[in-house]
């Protein structure tokens, strides 16, 4: 455990020494340092990166001299779920993201490298992140000693296993979740410092640093972009399998959190795309990619700190101060400096566009940008709004889907619409573009009057609710469908148009990308309005179900339905069987206490004590009662391990009645399952007709005792059936919920992948392959190649 430590302080050290060495040649001008922070900044990736290694070793080999290993993981875990143990709580967590930090720290020295004097500013600021991350985890350190835990346990004792993870935990999709998301977050680090510099800049008269590395900052962004995206994603499709919520979203605090950077994370890359030096964006795009981070700090603050309640909340205490120290200071350089620039110095932009006219292609994406950082704001105040409220008034409230879905529907409906226009805007001109608008915002409103049924408003509304909430929860959801189709059109035309006037392949690609990100935004949009609206679920429930000794069936009120109950067993995992130890094992265990098992194949009646040989070994159970040990019992117990107290007995374990028992009948506690579990085997059927079959059952986690419902998902083009079982004292509660266009929901966040993948590899100015092209054209031996190749 020391060496863990020892690597984490080598890291603070060198991250420290790093940073003020930067800021001193910053300050000095000079490249007095540059060779010594050249190293350092390595080292403290090494320190960082070693201890992470070192860590997740200690959690696959099961040392539970490690407290944070013994609290986090078990050996009944397989290796995924060991490996998840090592962020399954704050203090991994926070290695985990410092130890990708500071990688994407060092790729930005090697690819940008630290000469100059603005790169050394950028330098220190994102090296000076994961210095910040290292020196929190020498207070909060996942290698601290089990015998913190123990301190009255003897020299060397070592638990003979650990206390497991969060059942929740146990998924393989939450399992890749984190570290995806932690890198989004971590490839953030670098245009926060960028940012950060680029405004210290212009406050010293430098003139700013942005235009030298927007190349950079556009593939920083696009690619925490996809990683958020399918983390984001991947917490959907556990939400679905795991939670029993019946959905993949349900504005849970942590869920919204981490919706709140991917907002303003598409918000800024539509900033930093339209970016034109001094004349577009020259302020808001820097700010942007400073805030973006800033907003990152502040997801993790309400994850991590305890303050907000949600299920997705596995760590408790620790390190919520540090956090929020950080989050000030993310917001000081992220939001304040920016701000104040902007306020003190004049406007910047210089459009090219006719300044008298409204209508602009500038000022539609300039809208389009507000629009995003509105429904930023919208999530931000949902969560935040509820802490402040309770700090000022001490009263708790609670913020619910209501005030997020009718908030965000219009603003969804105007950012599609303008999308849609800026689209036709680039292929037809203003003129004719404003009709397709006036045409599509006219149908998107008659839409909105078009209510078959209450099912079709956004929301139920009472006389009591606000008036907002009264007009906009009245308005029909078919009012989706006009923009959704207008975008796509739109940007299908404008693909169309471009294809056939642009030149090389790397350009029609990306525009490609574009086009099928835009449609897979109108997709989800349908999708994801008619999935939450149009899901339909009724409940049955089944009396005496541990007593059905042939299958019946059940209808299931108000919906089509029936369910067939074919049979219910009660199950323990482990089983007795695989919860004790081998007689074999008894005399190498380091435990002084197990739980042994075996055939009884001698007894053996001396005074008061009684004795029962195990099997062929030369174990023993043995016991102050007279009779209770029987020859050929296969017998269960659990008791204190003596050895060598008798001549060729390897060991004793010694026992009671009370914990002594067979296989088949054990006592009480003495083989504690980790869970238990009711199931039901159960038939689907629809108006008469086979759906699905299979198991629905609820999980009691004796440990933590934490229940979990297992669901039964028959999935379908147009629809999920989706069925929970709630089931008590042999009493099932069978809930069959109707979720339509799932599938439609998961293809339109494929198509924001596949789009932006494209975009990300083949955009002639900023993508992967021009650059890489334009790394070789550096070269002498790549001059003419590159050039040949060139878009």
């Amino acid at each position: 455990m020391k060496a863990g430590n020892i690597l984490i302080g080598l890291s603070a050290v060198a991250g420290i020494v790093s940073t003020l060495l930067l800021l001193y040649d910053y300050a000095k001008e000079t490249e007095r340092f540059t060779k010594v922070v050249s190293v350092l900044i390595p080292v403290t990736s090494f320190g960082l990166v070693s201890a992470l290694v070192y860590l997740t070793y200690q959690f696959v080999t099961g040392d539970y001299t490690n407290l944070y290993v013994w609290e986090n993981s078990a050996d009944y875990l397989g290796l995924l779920y060991k490996v998840t143990g090592v962020y399954a709580a704050n203090e991994g967590s926070i290695l985990l993201w410092g130890a990708i930090a500071s990688v994407v720290s060092a790729w930005a020295m090697v690819t940008k490298g630290i000469k100059g004097k603005h790169n050394k500013l950028v330098q220190s600021i994102s090296v000076g992140v994961v210095a910040y991350f290292a020196g929190m985890l020498l207070t909060q350190s996942p290698f601290k000693s089990i015998y913190q835990e123990f301190p009255d346990a003897p020299q060397g004792f070592v638990p003979p296993d650990g206390s497991g993870l969060n059942p929740l935990l146990i998924d393989p999709f939450i399992a890749i979740h984190p570290p995806l998301m932690f890198t989004s977050y971590s490839l953030l680090i670098v245009p926060f410092g960028i940012g950060t510099a680029h405004f210290i800049s212009k406050v010293r008269g430098d003139g700013g640093i942005f235009d030298d590395w927007i190349g950079s900052v556009m593939r920083w962004l696009r690619v925490s972009w996809l990683f958020l995206t399918v983390a984001i994603t991947l917490g959907g499709i556990w939400s679905y399998r795991v939670l029993g919520w019946g959905g993949f979203w349900a504005w849970d605090p942590v869920e919204t959190a981490i919706l709140v950077p991917w907002l303003f994370l598409t918000a800024t890359i539509h900033s930093v795309t339209n970016y034109r030096g001094n004349r577009e964006y020259s302020i808001l795009a820097p700010a942007s990619i400073s805030v973006v981070f800033a907003l990152t700090v502040y997801t993790t603050t309400v994850v991590r700190s305890g303050v907000f309640r949600s299920v997705h909340s596995f760590a408790t205490g620790g390190i919520g101060m540090s956090v929020l120290i950080l989050m000030g200071a993310t917001t000081l350089l992220g939001f304040v400096l920016p701000t104040g620039y902007w306020f003190l110095k004049k406007d910047e932009s210089d459009s090219d566009e006719t300044p008298d006219e409204w209508i602009t292609r500038s000022n539609i994406i300039h809208l389009g940008v507000l629009l995003f950082g509105l429904l930023t704001f919208v999530s931000f105040w949902g969560l935040s709004f509820p802490v402040l409220r309770d700090m000022a008034t001490g009263i708790e409230v609670s913020v619910d889907s209501k005030y997020y879905n009718l908030w965000s529907y219009p603003l969804i409906v105007i950012t599609v619409l303008l999308a849609g226009f800026y689209m036709d805007y680039d292929v037809e001109g203003k003129k004719k573009s404003l009709m397709g608008l006036g045409l599509f915002s006219t149908a998107t409103v008659v839409a909105a009057l078009i209510s078959p049924s209450s099912q079709w408003h956004l929301a139920e509304t009472t006389v009591n609710d606000q008036i907002v909430y009264r007009s906009i929860g009245n308005v029909s959801v078919l009012s989706a469908v006009p923009p959704a189709v207008y975008l796509s059109f739109s940007v299908v035309k404008r693909l169309l148009s471009r294809i056939s006037t642009s030149a090389g392949r790397n350009r029609k690609l990306k525009e490609t990308g574009i086009t099928v990100i835009h449609v897979g935004v109108a997709v989800l949009f349908v999708s994801v309005s008619f999935t939450y609206l149009f899901t339909v679920q009724s409940s049955v429930i089944v009396d005496g179900v541990n007593n059905i000794d042939d299958a019946e069936m059940y209808n299931v009120p108000d919906s089509d339905y029936s369910i067939n109950v074919l049979g219910y067993e009660e199950t323990r995992t482990p089983s007795v069987e695989e919860s004790v130890t081998s007689p074999s094992e008894v005399p190498s265990l380091r435990s002084n206490v197990t739980t042994v098992g075996g055939t009884i194949t001698e007894v053996r009646e001396t005074g008061n004590l009684s004795m029962g040989r195990l099997g062929d070994t030369n174990v023993w159970v043995a016991m102050r009662s007279q009779g209770v040990i029987q020859k050929g019992d296969n017998a269960v117990a659990r008791g204190r391990i003596l050895r060598n107290i008798l001549p060729q007995v390897e060991a004793v374990v010694f026992t009671s009645a009370d914990s002594y028992g067979t296989m088949a009948n054990p006592p009480e506690g003495v083989a504690e399952p980790r869970v238990r579990s009711n199931v039901l085997n159960i038939e689907v059927y629809e108006n008469g007709k086979y759906v699905a079959a299979g198991e629905v059952s609820q999980s009691t986690f004796t440990r933590t005792r934490m229940t979990t419902n297992n669901v039964l998902i028959d999935r379908g083009l147009m629809k999920d059936i989706y069925v929970i079982g709630s089931i008590d004292s042999g009493t099932a509660s069978i809930t069959i919920k109707t979720i339509p266009l799932t599938n439609q929901v998961w293809f339109g966040v494929g198509l924001l992948v596949l789009g932006m993948s494209l975009v990300l590899v083949f955009d002639p100015r900023h993508g992967l392959i021009p650059a890489f092209r334009r790394r070789k054209d550096k070269t002498p031996s790549g001059d003419k190649k590159a050039r040949a190749t060139d878009d």
